[in-house]
């Protein structure tokens, strides 16, 4: 009977207590939207590249300033309001920022690593937009390849941040290309039929970096070779 007793005790502790928990409210934390910049280092022992590289801040800043990015547009908004006009992948306020960290990745990274950077910009409380992708050099081509570039993020209370931790995948479908507004340095590519039509493969572009730097300017053509870290 004691036995019993205990049993029916326990059993209604454990009751009253399930009940304390059900009826307690849920509370999240929602932290505000702030602007935030990421350069890191992603290994890829599958893939070799010529790093390192010992561009300077001026170098990669000529180089990134005339990246730009336009939007595809369907054939109705081309009709209505005309085909869309590039706009820079990075913004003159935030070119500054980036470059030298991206200047200290080539610098650190070995033959496997790419440098991946992210970019947020608060464009409200509960809102952000993203800029992401990677850069990786072989031989004199540097290579751009861009994941995110604007794109929108909600805050989700209770969502953990993932766009932060991946910025080479997209957050949303987007539809738009690389271009450079000096287009005899450019490696053309042709798109596949799943890269052209479906989207699946980031947009990227590909520029003779060297070609590029000594033939932008009477100055720049007596510029050395940009040194590498390979043999």
């Amino acid at each position: 009977m004691r036995s019993l007793r205990l049993v029916m005790a326990g059993l209604l502790a454990g009751a009253c207590v399930f009940g304390i928990v059900a009826c307690a409210p849920y509370v999240t934390t929602v932290h505000p939207v702030e602007d935030e910049m990421i350069v890191k280092l992603v290994a890829d022992r599958a893939v070799n590249y010529d790093h390192p590289v010992r561009f300077t801040t001026q170098e990669l800043t000529r180089i990134l300033q005339h990246v730009q990015v336009e939007y595809k547009a369907g054939w109705l908004q081309n009709l209505l309001a005309g085909p869309a006009k590039p706009v820079p992948l990075f913004d003159p306020q935030w070119l500054p920022r980036m470059v030298p960290a991206l200047v200290r990745g080539f610098e650190q990274a070995n033959r496997h690593d790419r440098i991946v950077f992210y970019l947020a910009e608060r464009r409200s409380d509960v809102r952000r937009e993203v800029t992401g992708g990677s850069l990786f050099v072989v031989g004199r081509l540097i290579h751009i390849v861009v994941s995110n570039f604007r794109n929108g993020v909600d805050v989700v209370p209770g969502v953990l941040t993932y766009d932060s931790a991946n910025p080479e995948i997209a957050v949303s479908p987007q539809r738009f290309r690389l271009m450079f507004d000096r287009p005899e340095v450019v490696v053309h590519h042709q798109p596949g039929l799943v890269e052209g039509v479906f989207g699946a493969v980031p947009p990227s572009l590909v520029v003779d970096y060297w070609l590029f730097l000594n033939s932008i300017g009477p100055q720049a053509s007596r510029l050395p070779p940009i040194s590498s870290g390979q043999p």
